[in-house]
């Protein structure tokens, strides 16, 4: 039997993508920012991700997400893995980032598979970032509408590159792919998922090691813990308990992202729930909606912290 590598072990269970916390003037809230990374850290996660898809990366300037970065290590201290997102629409932005993360001292970057980019042209891409880069190189293979990359170029881009030794599924039907990928590595690759938290109990059933939501940590944290006790009824009761909750946040990711940073101000951990364009406000259908399920997502985490 392979054993497992150390990068595997230590970074086995929740990891969440962190939200980017704005003030109402539209500045990061740093003050937020060091509530969330405690939060994060004493809810028990195995890492945390920053400057991905649900911190808004997309809006963010340069500048701040070098904030972002040089402040989210700064204030984890090596307590957990962090893994900071280097994906951008332009390489020398990819290349920039990863340098920063290095410097900043992370552990992990991440970065989304560029579109329309096989073979020796997605080598070369993911080659020059992992150069300069941090020790651990995980690939985002994000697709809203397909099956995302190639298993061959997976499988080539792990052979070649050394650094790459973290893959982060989030594709139409995840669940396959997540099995072909783990057998043709010899689980040597650690597999997480994101968007599909839908499917986390096959999805665990199935060997992937992490997932990567956003917010619930002590719901999720709970729920992979009683399936590692191999307490599988108990485990699908209590995700059970959250599934109303992820079918109104997942119908879109702006919902999504709108939904989870209301329940970080119900938390008590951000000061707002302001979200940049093109994430628009719920109406009234939605907030009232919203209020359900946030109602019973705190009453379900006070009752596991009460007992």
């Amino acid at each position: 039997m392979v054993k497992e590598p150390e990068f595997i072990t230590r970074m086995r269970g929740i990891i969440p993508s962190l939200h980017t916390p704005f003030s109402k003037d539209n500045k990061i809230d740093l003050n937020s920012l060091k509530k969330l990374i405690d939060h994060t850290i004493s809810s028990g996660c195995a890492g945390m991700l920053v400057g991905a898809v649900a911190g808004e990366n997309s809006s963010l300037s340069f500048n701040e997400k070098t904030l972002m970065i040089n402040e989210s290590v700064n204030l984890n201290q090596n307590r957990i893995p962090t893994i900071v997102s280097c994906s951008a629409k332009e390489q020398k932005d990819r290349v920039a980032l990863s340098i920063l993360a290095k410097e900043a001292g992370a552990e992990w970057i991440l970065c989304q598979a560029p579109d329309s980019m096989f073979g020796k042209q997605l080598l070369e891409c993911f080659q020059e970032i992992a150069d300069v880069g941090p020790k651990y190189l995980m690939i985002q293979d994000l697709s809203w509408s397909d099956n995302g990359m190639k298993d061959e170029d997976i499988l080539m881009l792990h052979n070649k590159i050394k650094e790459f030794k973290g893959l982060k599924i989030e594709v139409l039907n995840s669940g396959p792919k997540y099995t072909r990928i783990l057998e043709a590595t010899n689980n040597q690759i650690h597999l997480s998922g994101g968007w599909a938290i839908m499917g986390m109990i096959e999805a665990l059933h199935r060997g992937v090691h992490a997932f990567i939501p956003s917010t619930m940590e002590i719901l999720y944290n709970n729920i992979f813990k009683l399936f590692i006790e191999k307490k599988f009824e108990k485990a699908r009761n209590l995700f059970d308990e959250i599934i109303p909750a992820l079918s109104f946040a997942h119908q879109h990711i702006d919902i999504s992202i709108k939904f989870y940073k209301t329940l970080r101000v119900e938390e008590g951990i951000f000061e707002t729930n302001f979200c940049r364009s093109p994430i628009k406000n719920f109406d009234q259908f939605q907030n009232d909606e919203a209020k359900i399920h946030l109602d019973k997502i705190i009453k379900l985490q006070n009752n596991l912290l009460n007992n």
